[in-house]
């Protein structure tokens, strides 16, 4: 067996590998706003409060219209829709993960899929940006390719409690040889199968690491219970075929809605 010492760049393999990277960044103009305004949202943290569990920014910040658009923006978008090889998307849900400096949290083996019981299919990514320089030093995150093939939803194991999602899945040692580390610039990112596996290290360095993570689906061939799901969900690319009606229509060009649908959940 030829074990992969490179991540994959290659768009065409996305469905292969279970996983592509991206190595043109968005504008350093739109990091370098998205980074200042990380800032203050951690800055505003209790000491009781983790800045690795800041979820749904698009909509429960106060700034969420930055992050919405984020979550919209026309690369990112292209992206996505090439990886899926579909047309139409939608937005599920989005996740600021911020590993602080010395004793960011590990994030162990774990398939994202399996933790969202009011989405139905399989055409869903998650998209991983690069807000930081992230690498091993300071906890990138690590995928173990083609480990998607079949969608196997695999068990969910407890763990000691040290880490961010207190549960892993089972890896053998000779899995764990082939997973890739995923080293991003600031503003690069990664798109990744929602059933393959991957996780991160502690982030023990002097570096924060932070990454935004965006969820998207195939609205063709993925059902959302949004009653159950908590949140709202935006379809952001088709022509409307397939777009619930309970599902906002926010397709790049069209303004922001007034407020983000938040309060309907909360």
């Amino acid at each position: 067996m030829t074990v992969a010492t490179q991540p994959n760049t290659d768009q065409s393999r996305f469905a292969c590998e279970g996983y592509a990277v991206q190595r043109t960044a968005l504008p350093g103009a739109v990091i370098d706003e998205t980074r200042e305004r990380l800032g203050r949202m951690v800055a505003g943290l209790s000491a009781e409060q983790r800045p690795e569990w800041l979820v749904e920014p698009h909509v429960r910040a106060p700034d969420w219209g930055h992050w919405l658009e984020l979550c919209r923006h026309p690369q990112l978008l292209d992206d996505v829709a090439g990886c899926l090889g579909c047309s139409e998307l939608v937005l599920l849900m989005s996740h600021l993960i911020v590993k602080p400096a010395h004793d960011g949290l590990a994030i162990l083996w774990h398939q994202d899929n399996t933790y969202w019981p009011s989405v139905h299919g399989t055409d869903i990514v998650t998209v991983w940006l690069a807000l930081d320089e992230v690498d091993v030093g300071n906890g990138c995150m690590h995928i173990i390719p083609t480990t998607h093939a079949g969608y196997p939803a695999l068990e969910k194991i407890p763990t000691d409690g040290q880490d961010l999602l207190k549960v892993r899945v089972a890896v053998t040692p000779e899995r764990e040889m082939t997973a890739i580390p995923i080293e991003l610039h600031a503003g690069e990112y990664s798109i990744h199968d929602s059933f393959v596996i991957h996780g991160s290290q502690p982030n023990r360095s002097s570096r924060r690491r932070a990454g935004y993570t965006m969820r998207y689906a195939n609205a063709a061939t993925v059902g959302v219970d949004v009653a159950d799901h908590g949140k709202p969900v935006y379809y952001l690319r088709g022509d409307g075929s397939h777009r619930a009606p309970e599902v906002i229509d926010l397709r790049p060009g069209q303004p922001l809605p007034a407020t983000s649908g938040w309060e309907r959940f909360r």
